[in-house]
């Protein structure tokens, strides 16, 4: 990806979101490649648990993709439709599918200096995941929800340019951990999906070597380099995570730090 992509239009998609991958061969090759990439089996982490992965960072906010209206579509927000934005990539490279983007349960963040009715923000604090008392973060299915209950148009002219934004957008899954990382590696549904690295240096090919797969391995080249200026691994971040038992399961780098692509497991 380029640091600096030509802004263009959100498009909204008119489909539901993903059902779980079927697929005995698909899903246990899956399984078993995304455990060599972790250092762990998926059977470790909590299956009972919602997993899901997020596009953040600078990129959201210096092309300002984070205040496009096309994010409180109310078919977008309240989960009926998913977006995708031709700007929004894992990475610049022929084959990888369009980010689809779940509205619904992406994070929002306001500006409660804004003149909003006091029981609406009221409302917002009791479902804040995130932020601070001026900048509540929060879902947003209950951001609909709450807008709906009181009246309350974001769009509104009469209201400040950078009332909300979103801070991290949820690339749609199902809300597995497989899942989440299987769109967060740029996979579709099926072995046809996959998408061969050519630039596979001795020590990602030697990470990587008890992949089963060879189109999974040979995929799995572009996300599993620590070092690599177009989407780099963060070993580190998700050792640490591990050892503290926190959210956090994988984590990725994307164009010098431009924006970053994070599984981790959703919090209550």
């Amino acid at each position: 990806m380029s640091s600096r992509p030509q802004l263009m239009k959100v498009v909204t998609v008119m489909s539901n979101l993903p059902t779980p991958t079927t697929g005995d061969d698909w899903e246990s090759s899956l399984r078993q490649a995304f455990g060599v990439l972790l250092g762990h089996s998926l059977s470790d982490f909590d299956s009972g648990a919602e997993y899901a992965a997020y596009y953040s960072g600078n990129w959201l906010y210096e092309t300002e993709i984070n205040r496009d209206p096309a994010w409180l579509e109310p078919t977008a927000l309240t989960g009926r439709e998913t977006i995708t934005n031709e700007n929004l990539l894992l990475l610049d490279e022929v084959g990888y599918p369009l980010l689809r983007f779940d509205a619904s349960r992406s994070l929002f963040e306001i500006d409660t200096a804004a003149q909003f009715p006091a029981a609406f923000e009221q409302d917002l604090v009791a479902v804040e995941l995130e932020g601070s008392d001026r900048w509540p973060q929060v879902r947003g299915v209950d951001l609909a929800r709450l807008a709906a209950r009181h009246g309350v148009d974001l769009t509104s002219p009469d209201l400040p340019a950078k009332t909300w934004c979103v801070t991290k957008a949820r690339i749609a899954s199902d809300g597995t951990l497989l899942d989440a990382l299987r769109v967060a590696t740029g996979m579709g549904e099926g072995f046809d999906s996959l998408v061969p690295c050519g630039r596979m240096d001795a020590e990602t090919e030697a990470a990587l070597a008890a992949v089963q797969h060879a189109g999974i391995r040979s995929h799995m080249g572009a996300f599993c380099d620590p070092r690599s200026d177009d989407l780099a691994l963060c070993l580190h971040d998700m050792r640490k995570s591990r050892e503290e038992g926190g959210a956090l399961v994988a984590r990725w780098d994307g164009a010098v730090d431009q924006y970053e692509i994070t599984v981790q497991r959703v919090e209550a």
